[in-house]
């Protein structure tokens, strides 16, 4: 698969990037043994490059100012990964400071390593296959991408026909940066101390992530902006739109610059770069703020969906106004309906830049800043501002100001927004919103307020995109739902042991739909149920739930009877206070245990038990938790409401394929009227019901089974033959993943009964597959928890530890294992697959030798195809001779195992290099020589502790090849290279 890995992903990266403005070179011609650029293959830095870069953009710096940079930017001391990233960005976007004279005294000059105003004054140089030095091994990404010798990208290239090829070019990043399993050291964690992005593409598909960045957050980027897609063709794939979009060279070095964060996360810093919307959001509105006309037609509105990264969006459009030398001196002013965001934002943009922020408390301390004509970022929260007297007059007619305001559609703008418009009457006004705006006289007077839309990004495209999750939404308990006409026999069923005159007591005080919300006895019936859905369909995969309540006293309520239930979830009540609160309503306002909770809340399950908050309006908007998957809904909401409530379980998580709001309320009977105030295109896709998945499922499962037309799926060996071709196995994995990610959303529901059958037979016939073939991408591990549960108890019911790996070829027991297949050809595809396996393993061990018996066994099956019994004969044959014809001839040739492996490597290239009919005896006799010559070189170097880690040890070993082939004539430079390459990798295997 390597030939159609570079043939439909490398090389057409390659050549994209070249013609947009990448030069290209190849990764052997940076080899330490033939390059002047690198001293050992442990240097990530193309140092002559980085030079010459620092001397053109900086032409007045001194030889020793020089040596100091490259030496800081070669050399970054600090302790962690994250902590070397962060540095080096923070020097590419802030620049260094070094003392120098340059004709008025020594003083602080500004030293930048990268030119971002003027792009053509920066090499953009992309290598393939560029070998680099790690602790333990070698690794060669596909493509590196070097800006002024810095290598800031790497792309994983991967065959678009392989078994989930995206998959393995992120694992495969996530390994070259030892970011696996850190203890391994099985990467280069050095050659990402400079990487700004990191990217998979298998050309069908193409994402990037950063070095946080789990596989969930690695999105694909799916608008070339500023290039229309058109552009580029009919119908252009994910890898082409990605390169377009993101790689060329001013967008790449915009990207760094203005669209790069690093954030704290509980305790963690997380590296984050734009999505595609927020890139394409921000360009639209600098350009709609430099535009002729008044402050409207400069002004306008951002929709962005709920979880696609609004916060974010607004720091990118901070930084990037802050560089434009047309906009960068304008005073901005954010105005949010939220304390947290506004905390947010204020902690972001302080550490983000070094921006000056202003965090106005009061209208008065408002006005005073609105005053001044300084540069500077005011932020203030709506709420603050409304507790005062709006009555501005005119503050600063400056047209330099800029307003951005959160939730534009909130009826609090209408106030407020008239006050700004006189205090600042030529300032522009960019709005941003995540709920799409409600159609009619609102929308037309959001956009008369604020100007037309610049940008939107709809709740669809960000499920489709993996940005946010599909929502699903499911009724229960039709008998306890406060809708319609069982509202007062539900009364009567909750308070039958009253009088009348306290029933209508009740009423009079609380109304029939409060009362029968927290009722006690009805919470008690709902409080079981939830508990029961949480624990059969949620807790199994390790997520977390809210429960919305319709008021504070409910909530409590809930919280008593949870806790009154066997066993039940830990959970926590988060509710805002009142002063006039009784004592027993205090306990649960407390500021300081809300924090807790939620902290608590936020951890995997295995870190903190509280698995439930019970909330009535708090954390309904803003609150970001991934680990929460669902959000039981016991009381209405609408219109925004109801959008910005049921987002906070759209959020992706690792096996997390679906968020649900499950309703004890009814929504269902105004669900259609609460969306309606929206457009249609705004909402497609917000919520979808149970019964809208069951299609789904039904689809997936019929692609599944199209595998196996015409057989019984419960035969079990005949639909593991059908797997034996690689693409027929690559594509039933896909539809196999797609089936049981859709039977997890759907079980326990009664819905999925008539497919669990299939579906154990079918994750039986994966795990015999994923045995048969040898195949570690052909497994279960994906699914959820329940589906893998149900498929393992069955495979284990079968007599089968779906666990236990497939029996190697020299076991004791393959031989038995083989005696007991039925059928000849089942024996001899376990048998070739076996051969195939150890040959895989072996492989490096000795190339040579293991690599021509693969051929070998091409042949043999080739020969007696369809003659089973005679081909189970052969390969036992060939098999018991594999690892006894090694001895043998190592024997023969007076070698032991390890010269053997190296005589094999240096025979065959002296045979490609000299031609088969000019090998004499002669020649032969300097081989062997030569090679006990070098391993026992090998064996005494290698002793030396650390011997691999020592560059100085290894161009000694390096030039002792190269003497030694010279001495026994053996001097053709294109020979020597290609051996001591060789040597030096299996001396690393051998000699570890």
């Amino acid at each position: 698969m390597a030939g159609d890995e570079f043939l439909y992903s490398e090389k057409p990266a390659l050549d994209q990037l070249q013609s947009n403005g990448w030069s290209y070179k190849n990764g052997r011609e940076f080899a330490p043994e033939t390059s002047d650029i690198r001293s050992s293959l442990k240097e990530v830095v193309l140092i002559p490059n980085l030079e010459q870069a620092l001397k053109r953009i900086n032409p007045w710096i001194s030889d020793e100012n020089l040596r100091k940079i490259v030496r800081d930017i070669t050399l970054i001391q600090t302790s962690t990964l994250m902590e070397a990233n962060q540095w080096l960005w923070e020097r590419i976007t802030q620049y260094f400071s070094v003392e120098q004279d340059l004709g008025k005294g020594r003083r602080g000059q500004t030293v930048k390593l990268i030119d971002f105003e003027n792009i053509q004054n920066n090499e953009f140089l992309c290598i393939n296959q560029f070998k680099v030095k790690g602790p333990i091994q070698n690794i060669i990404p596909d493509i590196i991408l070097f800006v002024n010798g810095l290598p800031l990208g790497v792309i994983e290239c991967k065959s678009p026909y392989i078994t989930d090829p995206m998959e393995a070019g992120i694992n495969q990043l996530l390994r070259y940066a030892n970011l696996r399993n850190s203890e391994n050291n099985e990467g280069c964690q050095k050659l990402f101390h400079y990487n700004q992005v990191m990217i998979s593409t298998n050309r069908d598909g193409a994402r990037v992530g950063t070095i946080s960045s789990p596989y969930e957050y690695y999105l694909e980027w799916k608008d070339p902006f500023p290039t229309m897609k058109e552009e580029l063709g009919d119908n252009p794939n994910s890898q082409k739109i990605l390169i377009e979009g993101l790689l060329k060279p001013r967008q790449f070095l915009d990207i760094i610059q203005n669209f790069t964060i690093f954030e704290i996360e509980d305790g963690r810093t997380i590296k984050k770069i734009a999505r595609y919307q927020q890139f394409r959001a921000v360009q639209k509105t600098i350009s709609r703020l430099k535009t002729k006309g008044d402050r409207k037609q400069k002004g306008g509105v951002i929709w962005h969906t709920q979880g696609s990264g609004k916060s974010l969006t607004m720091v990118f459009l901070t930084q990037k106004i802050r560089r434009d030398p047309l906009l960068c001196d304008y005073k901005l002013v954010f105005l949010t309906d939220r304390t947290q965001l506004d905390k947010q934002l204020t902690n972001t943009f302080r550490g983000a830049q070094g921006e000056t922020v202003l965090n106005a408390k009061s209208v008065s301390e408002l006005k005073e800043l609105l005053r001044k004509d300084s540069s500077d970022l005011v932020t203030s929260t709506i709420q603050k501002l409304e507790e005062e007297d709006l009555d501005f007059s005119c503050l600063n007619d400056s047209d330099r100001i800029i307003v951005l305001t959160d939730e534009a559609h909130r009826t609090q703008y209408g106030t407020l927004g008239a006050a700004i418009n006189t205090a600042l009457p030529n300032a522009p006004k960019i709005a941003f919103t995540g709920t799409p705006l409600i159609t009619g006289k609102m929308k037309g007077e959001t956009v008369h307020e604020f100007g037309e839309f610049i940008d939107q990004y709809t709740i669809e495209q960000a499920v489709a995109d993996g940005a946010t999750l599909q929502i699903l939404y499911e009724g229960r308990e039709a008998i306890t739902k406060v809708t319609g006409d069982s509202l007062d026999a539900l009364f009567e069923r909750y308070f039958k042991d009253k009088t009348p005159e306290e029933k209508n007591a009740i009423k009079k005080k609380y109304g029939t739909e409060r009362a029968v919300l927290e009722a006690p006895k009805r919470i008690e019936w709902v409080a079981l149920d939830l508990v029961e859905h949480y624990r059969e369909k949620i807790m199994p995969n390790g997520f977390k739930v809210m429960i919305v309540t319709s008021s504070r006293e409910a909530a409590v309520t809930y919280k008593k009877k949870l806790d009154e239930i066997p066993e039940a979830p830990d959970s926590a009540v988060i509710i805002s206070g009142d002063h006039n609160d009784p004592p027993e309503m205090m306990q649960w306002t407390n500021k300081t245990d809300h924090q807790k909770a939620i902290e608590n809340f936020k951890k995997p399950l295995h870190e903190s038990s509280l698995s439930i908050l019970i909330v009535k309006d708090m954390l309904l908007t803003g609150f970001d938790a991934p680990i929460c998957q669902v959000m039981y809904l016991d009381r209405k909401l609408t219109d925004h409401s109801l959008l910005q409530a049921i987002a906070r379980v759209n959020r992706t998580k690792a096996k997390k394929f679906i968020g649900y709001i499950v309703d004890y309320y009814g929504l269902t009977d105004y669900l259609k009227e609460a969306l309606e105030v929206f457009s249609a295109t705004d909402v497609k896709g917000a919520l979808r019901n149970l019964t809208d998945e069951i299609p789904k499922l039904e689809a997936t499962h019929t692609r599944v089974i199209n595998h196996f037309k015409d057989v019984d799926i419960s035969d079990l060996e005949k639909c593991i033959s059908l797997l034996k071709d690689d693409l027929k196995r690559q594509q039933f994995e896909i539809d196999f993943r797609s089936f049981s990610k859709q039977m997890e959303v759907v079980l326990p529901d009664k819905a999925a009964s008539p497919f669990i059958k299939d579906l154990k037979s079918l994750g039986k016939i994966a795990i015999g597959a994923r045995n048969r073939y040898r195949d570690e991408q052909l497994n279960i591990l994906g699914s959820g928890e329940k589906v893998k549960k149900l498929i393992e108890d069955h495979v284990f019911a079968s007599g089968i530890d779906p666990r236990v790996p497939p029996t190697k070829l020299f076991d004791e027991s393959f031989i038995n294992t083989i005696d007991e297949i039925k059928g000849d050809e089942i024996k001899a595809s376990e048998i070739e697959h076996a051969i195939k396996a150890h040959i895989k393993l072996k492989l490096e061990d000795d190339p040579e030798y293991y690599q021509s018996l693969s051929l070998r066994l091409n042949e043999i099956i080739g020969n007696y195809e369809e003659k089973w019994d005679e081909l189970v004969r052969q390969l036992l044959l060939f098999r018991d001779g594999i690892e006894k014809e090694k001895g043998e001839k190592a024997n023969d040739l007076g070698l032991n195992e390890t010269e053997f492996a190296f005589y094999n490597i240096l025979n065959a290239e002296v045979v490609k290099s000299f031609g088969e009919e000019t090998f004499s005896d002669e020649v032969h006799e300097r081989i062997l020589s030569l090679v006990k010559k070098l391993v026992n070189q090998f064996e005494e170097s290698s002793k030396i502790v650390g011997f691999f880690l020592k560059q100085d040890e290894i161009k000694t070993m390096q030039r002792n090849i190269r003497r030694a082939m010279i001495e026994d004539d053996f001097d053709d430079p294109d020979l020597r290279k290609i051996v001591i390459e060789r040597f030096m990798e299996l001396a690393r295997v051998k000699f570890k």
